[in-house]
């Protein structure tokens, strides 16, 4: 098995440490209080309203545990919890906002948008993984490998260095910030600013862990956990020059029979779809068996898989 620095991110454009000009644009950002926390919540619905969408699956509310205590210091974490939608008629399809895009913008990745589909009408597909490192990253690897598949794995910095001998070479690394904070939770109980800073230290800890393994390495996606996004969310992001992500499809974590999220995933397939499945957090034993059913479909209607680097 090859180390991280010999496969993780070859291919990847490579970039220096942050400049200083960069990291003082980030903590201007984070100084700024446009609003407050409950006028961020009023004003920016994170879905739609239940019902059936064009991709076949439903919308749904993130629902929010309202006496869970949220801290800055500690890690709130989402997962497993009311944060994350727990049956099909839940699911979030890719939180909507007014930033994101919904056109082509020339086929290229723009900072300053939030995708929930690659920017493409072409016939293609891209692959996402969320919250690893896992237990079957490995074997996951190997099965893209031997379709030559190019995906994105969102990774947690708190896990990250756990598992030190894990990706394959020529995928790309996003960040999914430092330990699946629930975010919606936090803006219950924290200031804008005090938010705002919690989301840079959590970014500067995932950069730290990823560069510690390979320190040439660039993360150049964001996706955060949830979906959350707000409009600040976008402009700390652009800082950093990550691209912000959320997917055009989701639901490995439904408490559902594998066939019917299997159906699901297949029903859901358009132009532009942005896949999501999990590898971290137990569930990449049920991600790898929902990629074995659905990338031979995938690709028997015609389907390709992106590359994410095709689009810078």
């Amino acid at each position: 098995m090859a180390t991280y620095k010999d496969v993780l991110l070859r291919g990847i454009r490579h970039a220096g440490a942050q400049s200083q000009e960069t990291h003082s644009a980030i903590q201007e950002i984070a100084k700024t209080k446009p609003q407050t926390s409950t006028q961020i919540t009023n004003e920016a619905s994170s879905v739609q309203e239940t019902g059936e969408s064009s991709l076949g699956i439903f919308l749904g509310p993130v629902r929010t545990t309202e006496s869970t205590e949220s801290t800055i210091e500690g890690c709130a974490s989402s997962f497993g919890q009311e944060g994350v939608p727990t049956n099909s008629e839940e699911v979030i399809v890719g939180t909507k906002h007014d930033s994101e895009t919904s056109d082509i913008s020339g086929g290229k990745w723009e900072l300053g948008k939030l995708y929930t589909n690659l920017p493409t009408k072409e016939h293609k597909v891209l692959l996402t993984i969320d919250d690893g490192p896992g237990n079957y990253t490995d074997e996951i690897l190997d099965f893209l490998k031997s379709y030559n598949i190019k995906a994105i794995f969102f990774v947690s910095g708190d896990t990250v260095k756990r598992y030190p001998e894990t990706y394959e070479e020529g995928h790309e690394i996003g960040s999914h910030t430092y330990c699946h904070r629930n975010f919606y939770k936090l803006e219950k109980t924290s200031s804008l600013e005090e938010m705002k800073q919690t989301l840079i230290s959590d970014l500067d800890k995932t950069e730290k862990n990823v560069k510690d393994i390979i320190p040439e390495a660039k993360i150049r996606f964001l996706r955060m956990p949830d979906g959350y996004y707000r409009d600040w969310v976008g402009e700390i992001a652009m800082k950093y020059e990550y691209v912000t992500m959320n997917w055009s499809v989701g639901g490995d974590w439904f408490d559902k029979p594998d066939e019917e999220i299997i159906k699901m995933f297949k029903s859901a397939i358009k132009p532009g779809a942005i896949i999501l499945l999990h590898d971290g957090r137990n569930r990449g034993k049920r991600a790898l068996k929902i990629l074995e059913e659905i990338v031979p479909y995938i690709l028997s209607q015609g389907y390709s898989f992106a590359d994410p680097k095709e689009f810078f």
